[in-house]
């Protein structure tokens, strides 16, 4: 038999726009075809060994009398893939490899393709990049030609991540502050054609110096694209909150929100037994309840580009809100109605519950501590302390 890959997925595509081959089988001279076989793919993640899975599949039948086989590994490989994670700022993984390897018990001579976690988005990984489309796997967009990041969230996602499209020869990267060093860069090259790279930006000169970063492509002679990300100081208010989620296209994103947090946890109607029941009474106890914690945040003004990344947080199955410097896995919904062509910065409400319910409810136990010496605390002429409810005037006074 002939075998021909018609179609197979790009050398770097992302796993949600589909892993699709099409392949035809041909009957050589004097040879009847099997009209079912076994594909065998080679599969190997980022970090981890290669393995073979192994699809049945069916034809159709072609006007040539050729056998013609779809099948897509989109279901296989989304379940493979995961976030970007890094390990020693060297390499990148959360990707896999696939590749045709046999067809019915032959060798197929079919290169590499890498495929990524989520989805392109809109990018496009061959040929040079249009001038308002950014490089960045980032939800947000673009706002008077660069991207807009408060400090703490660049520090919360640690990396941004980009592809370089196979039309350029490679990057430059640039702060507005020669003095920032920007060397911890990671660049990992998994295909022949397009690359995917990371600056390392959380907690990172970048993120404490540096108002803007710069990223050129060029050829092997001049630079011919740049994009840019204006770094801001974090806003000056009262309520400061942070949201952390792996966006549409596979990566740690962060959206800081100002505006405020009440506390609208619910407890759930108790769970009823009978304890003991006699011809003239029924005694009853119930179990104690378990108590959903949930909030209701104002996210503050947002301008068009960050209502962008707000709509990719909706859509996540994994977002964190950080709470005594600990991230926590929330659900997040809202109503993100507003004019399609936005002319003002909007405010939303969201509501976040989270994801541990509990039936015994944390207290808050949370005191300032005395003084050791009691020579600081107020007292009278007699050397007694005078107990006040007012803790703050006992030690301003003190």
């Amino acid at each position: 038999m002939t075998i021909n890959i018609d179609h197979k997925p790009v050398d770097f595509s992302f796993a949600a726009d589909g892993v699709a081959y099409q392949i035809t089988i041909s009957p050589n001279t004097g040879e009847e075809l099997q009209h079912k076989q076994i594909f065998t793919f080679r599969i190997e993640p980022g970090s981890g060994e290669a393995e073979n899975i192994a699809i049945v599949s069916s034809p159709t039948i072609n006007t040539q009398g050729q056998d013609v086989y779809n099948i897509d590994l989109s279901d296989i490989i989304s379940a493979l893939t995961s976030t970007y994670q890094t390990s020693g700022r060297r390499i990148i993984s959360g990707y896999v490899s696939v590749r045709l390897w046999e067809v019915g018990g032959v060798s197929v001579s079919d290169p590499w393709a890498t495929i990524l976690p989520g989805t392109a988005g809109g990018l496009k990984l061959t040929g040079e990049l249009p001038a308002n489309i950014h490089p960045f796997l980032l939800a947000r967009g673009n706002e008077e030609g660069s991207l807009h990041f408060y400090r703490s969230e660049l520090a919360a996602m640690e990396y941004i991540y980009a592809i370089i499209p196979d039309a350029y020869a490679g990057l430059k990267i640039e702060t507005d502050d020669a003095t920032v060093d920007i060397q911890s860069q990671v660049l990992v090259d998994v295909s022949a054609g397009s690359k995917l790279f990371g600056i390392y930006v959380g907690y990172s000169a970048i993120v404490e110096e540096a108002n803007a970063l710069f990223v050129g492509f060029h050829n092997f002679t001049e630079e011919i694209r740049s994009s840019m990300l204006s770094i801001m100081e974090d806003p000056d208010t009262d309520d400061t909150h942070m949201l952390k989620w792996i966006n549409s296209m596979g990566a740690t994103e962060a959206l800081l929100l100002t505006g405020e947090m009440r506390d609208i946890s619910e407890i759930d109607n108790p769970d009823l037994y009978i304890t003991r029941q006699t011809p003239k009474e029924t005694q009853r106890a119930y179990l104690r309840r378990s108590v959903t914690t949930k909030y209701s945040l104002q996210t503050g003004y947002l301008t068009p580009a960050r209502i962008c990344a707000l709509k990719d947080l909706l859509t996540s199955d994994s977002v964190y809100i950080k709470q005594d410097d600990q991230w926590i896995q929330v659900l997040v919904s809202a109503d993100t109605a507003h004019a399609v062509h936005q002319r003002d910065p909007e405010n939303f409400e969201l509501t976040i519950e989270v994801m541990t319910q509990t039936r015994y409810y944390k207290p808050n136990r949370t005191v300032n501590p005395l003084p050791s010496s009691q020579e600081r605390l107020l007292q009278d002429n007699s050397g007694n302390l005078i107990l006040d409810n007012n803790s703050n005037t006992i030690q301003e006074n003190g």
